[in-house]
């Protein structure tokens, strides 16, 4: 069976719609041509239902949200079934919010192959089989509980990290045989990363809290050193964000932790690098030896040209270039892929190259090894140069038999217009089963937001070419048994299982929306007024009737056409089938990324341009009412909300920000040494806010043009070091006596997990723009003091208005 460290599916399907018919394509080694399977849309049960049925269903809140079991994460991702490697099994992994317990709840559903079979053969009256075991967790308030999950090699269960109570992760087992779970790592020990063969053969990396300690002694002190560290962490120094954003890395060193023949020991090395080891461990069959990245000290100045960066001059991002020299390994973005052997310590780099991310070519996933432990698959690095040519990072393989590499797939780059034609962001690779002259790649492309896989072979004459290529993710095993999640944006998630052209549903996991009025949602393209090209989903307000004119939400940040996402995008702030049923129109707009020069002067403009044609679109097309639009930004679309209330023509009736990039001053100086932020604001204002660069600032940043703002705007931070990033808004409009209020969320995620902050996020939108756009306040008697809040800004607003 094949040795991975993330198992991929051993084969890949084409998942097509096509005259109301589903078509499978089964694409398979040695197969001479395609197979075909027609499912009927009525044998997945996503028949539509009665308008007369429909009218005594519930509305959508964002209660139902929440409690929507779905395979993929809040942060977005494909679903998760993998089958156990002698394929007698396979596992589910579900996420839902339980508002009940406050805490994201995760599952495992482990099924019997050979159940399945027979449901597949029995007659359609049966009922699906019920899994053999489920391990539920419910740990911790903020999710995901489960991750990085992995069968043993023996298929007798699964192994995964599961987040506790504060926090941190522990390495836990779930024994399939025993039916038992247990902890193989201290709950008091912070596990970042491990890889696991069996039982008694494993590998994990554990924070080390020697730095925090450090810095913790120095504040008991009469005074803190703040040179080299981030203002959060000088204010905020208990807070997981201000930690996780340190410029000292030093903060952040692992101890490398191997448990081989049930020996447990700390593995020692002469290499002071160790500690800085990366979080990707790749465990070899033998359990022995380990592949992982670490820094590199003293990079060679050669590197410099032989190992270009992934975007071009002209954007600016200079960070992703390699530069040669002495590097300081606690904060060198500078790596490469080495073999470390466990007992001794000794560490062999692999390619003598660095991995593709140092220089801006990014990939994810595990390198994986080959059954018999003589060749490594790379999932992105740069291969050490023989003619001294500039090179482009590859899938690599590594055959430690004859101590040679090759390049299986090159790696494409950015462009000044984006992507170079041909792009996907590889997403994992592994042998198929176990061979070494097969190579399976799976990708995503963030254009269209598809998935996919290629499958590379070892020919004869010693090249690699490609044997088959399919776009959608299947788990399927060799006798044909088929396993995957039917969703669409328009239509919720279903478990469906496929053999021998019988398809039938496993699972349902949200068998309550039968009885809950979801509001149709289609796909809605427009232009701007450049020529640009513009894709939507658009959310009809419930009870939609011809002719009538409805308030307008927009939302940024992008969406999938092959995900069911209530909110349509993110759970943080966006809350689109909800606003849909209280009657607001939702147009939940694909990111500019592909369409907008991004990283660029222009990045904001095209934005602003994007959501007013979308917006002007819906006016012509008699849905929108032009006096009750509001604009909705999270994260990097922020910047985008704060664009178009200061320069664009789109008269806004409210909007709302929450947690994010703004391009303005004070995010400037308080980001300092955190990411490439500051850096991204000198590119996109055209120059540094010092000098005679200052006066672009003031005419482009938007938070220095607020006196141009007289919408309504929500500011909402997700916890202290967020509240401080998003105070310059909220700050300059209230010394300005402009309607704005603040909230902050009492929470350190980004991505909402945890069910209460996200009613109070998703519920906050919808409150504040029924209010603003419907003028409709909810009886909740809770929400009183909401209230009072927002009419004082109303007569603020109109205050404003009168003396304009």
């Amino acid at each position: 069976m094949p040795n991975r460290c993330s198992p991929f599916p051993i084969r890949w399907l084409t998942l097509s719609k096509v005259e109301g018919l589903f078509t499978i394509r089964h694409k398979s080694s040695g197969a001479s041509g395609l197979a075909y399977i027609l499912i009927l849309l009525s044998s997945l049960a996503w028949a539509v239902t009665p308008h007369g049925a429909q009218e005594t269903k519930k509305t959508f809140t964002v209660a139902d949200e929440i409690g929507l079991t779905l395979f993929g994460t809040p942060k977005g991702g494909p679903p998760d079934v993998r089958f156990s490697p002698n394929g007698n099994y396979f596992v589910v992994w579900t996420e839902r919010g339980r508002l009940d317990l406050n805490c994201p709840e995760d599952s495992l559903r482990f099924y019997r192959s050979q159940d399945i079979r027979k449901f597949l053969e029995s007659s359609y009256e049966s009922q699906p089989p019920s899994p053999v075991w489920v391990v539920k967790r419910c740990t911790e308030n903020e999710g995901p509980i489960i991750t990085h999950w992995r069968w043993l090699s023996d298929s007798g269960g699964v192994a995964f990290l599961e987040r506790v109570a504060g926090g941190g992760q522990r390495l836990v087992l779930a024994d399939l045989r025993r039916k038992t779970v247990e902890p193989l790592t201290s709950r008091t020990d912070t596990i970042k990363s491990f890889d696991i063969r069996d039982r008694q053969h494993y590998v994990y990396t554990v924070t080390d809290p020697g730095g925090w300690a450090k810095l913790d002694a120095e504040r008991r002190g009469p005074e803190t050193v703040g040179t080299d560290r981030t203002l959060y962490e000088l204010l905020l120094p208990e807070n997981p964000l201000a930690r996780m954003t340190s410029s000292s890395s030093s903060y952040r060193n692992l101890n490398l932790w191997a448990v081989i023949d049930g020996e447990s020991f700390k593995v020692k090395s002469a290499s002071a690098l160790l500690p800085l080891i990366g979080e990707t461990l790749c465990l070899s069959p033998d359990g022995h030896s380990l592949v992982t990245e670490l820094p590199v000290a003293d990079v060679p100045q050669s590197w410099e040209t032989l190992y270009p960066s992934s975007y071009p001059r002209s954007s600016g991002l200079s960070k992703f270039r390699i530069l040669g020299g002495h590097q300081d390994p606690q904060s060198s973005s500078v790596h490469q892929y080495v073999r470390i052997t466990l007992q001794t310590g000794s560490v062999q780099a692999l390619t003598d190259a660095p991995t593709s991310a140092a220089a801006g070519f990014w990939t994810s996933g595990s390198p994986s090894w080959s059954n018999d432990g003589q060749a490594i698959v790379l999932p992105g690095t740069f291969l050490r140069s023989i003619d001294k040519a500039p090179s482009r990072p590859c899938v690599a393989l590594v055959d430690l038999s004859s101590n040679s590499t090759t390049c299986i797939e090159v790696l494409k780059g950015h462009t000044d217009t984006g992507p170079e034609e041909g792009y996907h962001a590889i997403s994992g690779v592994r042998f198929v089963g176990g061979d070494e002259r097969r190579v399976l790649i799976s990708f995503s492309n963030p254009d269209t937001h598809s998935s996919g896989a290629i499958e590379y072979r070892h020919n004869a004459a010693g090249r690699w070419e490609i044997a088959w290529e399919s776009t959608g993710l299947h788990e399927v095993r060799d006798d044909g048994l088929d396993l995957t999640v039917k969703q669409r944006y328009d239509q919720p998630p279903l478990l469906v299982a496929t053999r021998k052209q019988t398809s039938r549903i496993v699972w349902d996991p949200n068998p309550q929306l039968k009885d809950i009025e979801l509001s149709e949602t289609s796909i809605y393209t427009w232009k701007d007024k450049d020529g640009r090209d513009w894709r939507g989903e658009l959310f009809m307000p419930s009870n939609y009737k011809a002719g009538r004119h409805y308030p307008l939400v927009i939302q940024g940040h992008g969406f999938n056409e092959f995900e069911f996402r209530p909110s349509g995008v993110f759970p943080t702030a966006f809350a689109a089938r909800a606003l849909a049923a209280a009657g607001i129109a939702v147009l939940q707009v694909k990111d500019s990324d592909g369409m907008c020069p991004v990283v660029t002067i222009d990045e904001g403009a095209c934005a602003v341009a994007g959501y007013e044609s979308g917006a002007t679109h819906l006016i012509s097309d008699g849905l929108a009412d032009p006096e009750r639009i509001g604009l909705i930004g999270f994260s990097r679309t922020c910047f985008y909300v704060m664009q178009t209330l200061t320069t664009g023509s789109l008269q806004l009736k409210a909007a709302s920000i929450t947690d994010g990039f703004m391009v303005s001053y004070v995010q400037y100086l308080q980001r300092f040494g955190i990411g490439d932020s500051s850096q991204e604001s000198d590119v996109m204002i055209g120059a540094q806010p010092f000098g005679q660069g200052l006066q672009l600032w003031l005419n482009r940043s938007p938070t220095f043009n607020l006196d141009k703002v007289n919408t309504p705007l929500m500011v909402v931070g997700d916890g202290p070091v967020n509240l401080l990033f998003m105070w310059e808004p909220y700050a300059g409009l209230r010394y300005l006596h402009k309607p704005v209020d603040l909230i902050m969320l009492n929470t350190n995620e980004h991505v909402l997990t945890n069910p209460a902050v996200r009613m109070s996020s998703q519920g906050g939108s919808v409150d504040w723009f029924r209010f603003w756009l419907k003028d409709e306040e909810d009886s909740d008697p809770r929400k009183t003091y909401q209230y009072v809040r927002w009419r004082e800004l109303r007569k603020l607003q109109e205050a404003n208005g009168k003396k304009n």
